[in-house]
């Protein structure tokens, strides 16, 4: 073995590889990136999954998609849904569809409000009703299990409209006041 020299006298440590700092600091930055890996698998929390499914179902009802958005109402409000929603996209048009918000009633419940604007086809007036949903964690899926419209104009949700009072029917000694929407007339400013 003459010519040949110890694995040691060929490869000394050096510097601070000699106290093994090198091994150390692999295995901190091998730690460090399990654990920042290990953080992107965490499941998301009740709010997250809340807002999630709220925006699903709402986006699909404002473009029409009933089969979608019926499938985040519980059971027991389907048939109530399905008949409060039955003329959108017929005698109800949604121009927008805004999340307003929600608030954590429980831990399992929460109210969602969305502001909607829409019109009716035969009539020019755009429309604003905020409708409130109350919706229930079941078993990890958070479902509607109540709608209501709360504030502005009636007839969103298949509700009856107010009917117009005719306008000659002012009380005597009652002076008469405008309705509170006025229509602007139409001007055409180019023919072709």
């Amino acid at each position: 073995m003459a010519g040949q020299a110890c694995f040691a006298e060929n490869f000394p440590l050096q510097g601070e590889d000699r106290y093994g700092v090198g091994m150390l600091r692999s295995a901190a930055v091998g730690s460090v990136l399990a654990l920042v890996l290990a953080g992107c698998f965490i499941p998301p929390s009740a709010t997250q999954r809340l807002a999630d499914a709220a925006n699903e179902m709402n986006s699909a009802s404002h473009f029409g998609r009933m089969d979608i958005a019926i499938e985040h109402v519980g059971p027991s409000a389907r048939q109530a849904f399905a008949r409060s929603h039955a003329g959108w996209g017929r005698s109800v048009r949604v121009v927008d569809l805004e999340m307003a918000g929600f608030e954590m009633v429980k831990k399992d419940e929460a109210e969602v409000r969305v502001n909607v604007t829409w019109l009716r086809p035969d009539d020019p007036d755009v429309r604003v009703s905020q409708i409130v949903q109350r919706w229930r964690d079941e078993k990890g899926h958070w479902q509607i299990v109540q709608e209501d419209a709360k504030e502005g104009d009636p007839g969103l949700l298949g509700e009856d409209k107010p009917a117009p009072a005719p306008a000659d029917a002012v009380a005597p000694g009652a002076e008469a006041t405008p309705g509170p929407r006025q229509r602007m007339e139409r001007v055409v400013i180019r023919e072709e």
